[in-house]
């Protein structure tokens, strides 16, 4: 897994040189990544299980299906990810940058989700049942269908007249 990941690094700084990292249900659970360029990695149905990423860029990332319970995200870039039915139990996501990310049908059950921007992002009908939610940015996003999602949350986080709520 290291020498795709290398290779990816490679692509990204010049793309005749190395290739995209394909990583469709491998396996990374309690994996770091730390200050990392992952911007375009294919990972459908991936295993990121309890893996840790701090300052990690993986926007543009193709990560439907992925597992991402217990993970821990802070400080992350996700902008543009296409994350469709991806799985966040228990993660904790923290000033993580989601802005423009698809993400219907994600599960965040009793997720910790803190000062996230989700602007312009597609969360319908996602699982937000017992996450713990603090501020956060979703102006523009798609709420719809979402379930479990309280009022005095919604009242906390930055809404605007595009916002379209569950």
């Amino acid at each position: 897994m290291d020498a795709a990941l290398s290779l990816h690094r490679r692509w990204l700084a010049n793309p005749s040189e190395g290739c995209q990292a394909d990583l469709r249900g491998a396996v990374f659970d309690e994996a770091n990544f730390v200050n990392d360029d992952l911007r375009c990695l294919i990972a459908d149905g991936a295993g990121f299980r309890e893996a840790r990423f701090y300052d990690v860029d993986l926007s543009a990332g193709d990560f439907d299906r992925a597992r991402f319970d217990h993970a821990r995200l802070h400080h992350c870039g996700l902008r543009g990810v296409t994350a469709r039915e991806a799985n966040f139990t228990g993660a904790r996501l923290d000033h993580c940058d989601l802005s423009g990310a698809n993400l219907a049908g994600a599960v965040f059950f009793r997720a910790e989700i803190s000062d996230c921007n989700f602007r312009n992002a597609t969360l319908e009908d996602c699982d937000f049942r017992e996450a713990r939610m603090v501020g956060g940015d979703f102006r523009g996003a798609n709420l719809k269908g979402a379930l479990g999602l309280t009022a005095e949350q919604i009242a906390r986080a930055i809404t605007d007249a595009k916002t379209m709520l569950p």
